[in-house]
Order: structure tokens, then C-alpha cells, then sequence
């Protein structure tokens, strides 16, 4: 029989004295609560975990002198990761002033949380933050919350959208100059995205950015990309092309929005030339997917291009796209057909042949 309660949700047992468990086993408890979006019962296992992470301070605080750091103490990875995990919980459950508190006591103990973080998957996952930023917008455009500012921020850093949380995180600090958090990501979002990058919002026409430095072209087309704004990102990275012609992710990523864009034989011309210039983008670990902050848009648009392809199956360009974006998402089974389809082309057959020979690297080094 299945016993529910009320309070924490949780199947098939009364709620139990969390004083028997572990602290390793309570956080399992808790992340697989949140994962199943299960975010009473999660809350109430990250808050055993705080309280117990209080009470090892506490402990270890009582017998040091005042100028002593907390940094000095060794504490176990499951105590560190309750308040990031109870502040990620509150958030889900709209509680969002009482996620502050938890989310600026991790960062005290764990300031490098913004650059050392796990993967945290969910953030990435329009249909997990969607309810969240939603009612975050709500609140912004009604009295411009800094609490929503800062945790929208938040969201936003860690689905890598650096230039919104940049954005967020400033509005943030000028509402709330005190922000302790809004201030650490900030001096952080550099660093997070791998470059010293400009977070300034993008030109919005590359017919003003005659000035810019061929790298932030490139950032500016990401950017717009991953806003699904495929064809600005097209012009930014047609505008990186004529500054750096042989510049193989200029060359690619001008591909990857002209497929966004339903534009299937151009795009293939640019994805080919850039595999000319660089053959070895072929063996990086990558999923076209992940080029999207919504997955689904991607493949809609591989679901058109495959409808293009069974209705002019003759279309090489269209079919050598096809196998490149199966590539890509590691389908080599699909992929290896349409490279076999298009090798009577003269300019296909050498980056077909390319790809055909990366699938059989692969395959050959995949661990049995």
C-alpha cells in the first residue's frame, strides 16, 4: 500500500527520523527528490542538511579565535552542497526571498561555487525553469524586484546565457548595492564563459560593428543563436567571415544558422568550407543540440530537413546536411547513409569521406 504525506510527499513510508541517515544518503535523498521535481520533500532534506552543517560550524567556530576564516575548516562535500541545494529548492517553490539567505551562505563558505559548480542540468531545461522565469519576469516588469533580478541572474548564469545574467546581475546591484551575490557573479562571469568578453548587448545590425574584433563577432552570433535569433546570428558570423576568411568556427557556425534557418544547400557550402580549414572539428565531443537554450527547436528543424531530403532525395547538399547533423547529435548509423548517398559528389566526397572515417575512429576506440 502506498502511504502519502500530506507535508513531504513521500511514497510508500511515513516520514522518517532523518537523525538515522548519513549525510551522504540524505543528500541522495534529496537530489533524487529534486530531480523528480518533488520539491516539498527536497526542502525538507536539504534543511536537515543546513542544520547539520550549522551545527559542525558552530562546533568548529566555538573553539577558534575571531580572526580566524572559515576557510581554514574541512568541511564534507554533502554539507557544503545543502545550502546551494535548499536556495535551488526554494527557488522552485517561488520562495524566493527565503532562497537568498541559503544561496549567500554557501557562497561565504564556497566563494568559488560560481566557477567550480557541478553540472546542474536542470537550469538548462526550459521545461524545469519555464514556471521560475516566468513569474520572475511577472514581478520585474510589475515593481522591478531585486530578488527577481538577482535570482533570474542566477538562473541565467548557470544556463550559460552570460550576457543576460550579466544584465540581471547589474539591475541587481544597482537596486540592492549591498548584493553580496550579485556582486560575485559578476566578477565571475568572465571567467565562467571562458573569455574577457564585452557584455554589453550586442549591435543590432552588423553594419555598426565594422569595428569589432573578429572573436566578439563570433560571441555576438552565439548569443543571438542561442536566443533563437537565427538570423542575426547568420549576419554576425557572415561578418566574421569577411574579417577572418579562414576562420573554420566563423565558417561552421554561419552553417549552423542558415540550417536554423531552412537555408539547407547554403548552409552546407559554409559547413564544408570550414571543415576544409579545420578537419579536425570533426573529433570534437559536441551535440548540436546543446547549440539551444530549447532542444525541441532543433529538432523541428531536423525533422524539416529530413522531410526536404525524402522529398528531393537527388538534393546532395540537403542529404550531406542531414548526415552532418546526425553526426552531431551521434547518430552515425544515419549519418553513414546519407555520406554514402552524396560520395559521387566531387566537393562532397572529401568531407563526407571526412566524417565517414571520424565514425569509424569512434566506433573502433568505444569502450566494449
Amino acid at each position: 500500500m502506498l502511504l502519502i504525506s500530506p507535508s513531504s510527499l513521500l511514497w510508500g513510508e511515513e516520514r522518517p527520523d532523518l537523525s538515522s541517515y548519513s549525510s551522504v544518503e540524505i543528500l541522495g535523498r534529496a537530489n533524487r527528490s529534486f530531480s523528480m521535481r518533488n520539491f516539498l520533500a527536497s526542502e525538507r532534506y536539504f534543511r536537515e542538511l543546513d542544520r547539520r552543517l550549522t551545527h559542525f560550524l558552530s562546533q568548529q567556530v566555538s573553539g577558534r579565535e575571531p580572526q580566524e576564516s572559515l576557510k581554514q575548516i574541512e568541511i564534507d562535500e554533502e554539507l557544503i552542497l545543502a545550502p546551494f541545494g535548499l536556495g535551488h529548492t526554494l527557488i522552485f517553490l517561488h520562495k524566493y526571498n527565503e532562497a537568498v539567505e541559503p544561496l549567500e551562505k554557501g557562497l561565504k563558505l564556497y566563494p568559488d561555487w560560481a566557477i567550480n559548480h557541478i553540472e546542474m542540468p536542470f537550469f538548462k531545461d526550459p521545461s524545469f525553469t519555464a514556471p521560475v522565469v516566468n513569474d520572475l519576469l511577472d514581478k520585474i516588469s510589475i515593481s522591478g524586484d531585486s530578488v527577481a533580478y538577482l535570482l533570474l541572474g542566477y538562473i541565467q548564469f548557470f544556463s550559460e546565457d552570460y550576457s543576460q545574467a550579466h544584465e540581471s546581475f547589474s539591475k541587481a546591484l544597482k537596486k540592492d548595492p549591498t548584493s553580496t551575490i550579485a556582486r560575485l557573479f559578476l566578477e565571475n562571469i568572465s571567467l565562467a564563459s571562458g573569455q574577457e568578453a564585452k557584455f554589453s548587448r550586442p549591435p543590432s545590425s552588423p553594419e555598426k560593428s565594422d569595428e569589432i574584433p573578429l572573436e566578439e563577432l563570433i560571441s555576438y552570433g552565439n548569443s543571438f543563436f542561442r536566443n533563437s535569433e537565427f538570423a542575426k546570428a547568420a549576419s554576425f558570423y557572415k561578418k566574421a567571415i569577411e574579417q577572418g576568411q579562414e576562420v573554420s568556427e566563423a565558417h561552421i557556425a554561419y552553417g549552423d544558422s542558415l540550417f536554423a534557418l531552412g537555408k539547407f544547400e547554403e548552409a552546407t557550402q559554409a559547413i564544408v568550407k570550414g571543415l576544409q580549414i579545420n578537419p579536425d572539428y570533426a573529433e570534437k565531443p559536441v551535440n548540436r543540440r546543446d547549440f539551444y537554450r530549447n532542444p525541441v527547436e532543433f529538432d523541428l528543424q531536423l525533422q524539416s530537413l529530413e522531410g526536404f531530403v525524402r522529398r528531393h532525395p537527388s538534393n546532395l547538399d540537403a542529404r550531406f546536411l542531414l548526415g552532418y547533423n546526425y553526426f552531431f547529435i551521434q547518430d552515425y548509423t544515419r549519418a553513414n547513409q546519407q555520406f554514402q548517398a552524396v560520395l559521387i559528389s566531387k566537393t562532397l566526397n572529401s568531407p563526407a569521406q571526412l566524417l565517414r572515417r571520424t565514425i569509424q575512429q569512434l566506433r573502433t576506440s568505444k569502450p566494449k
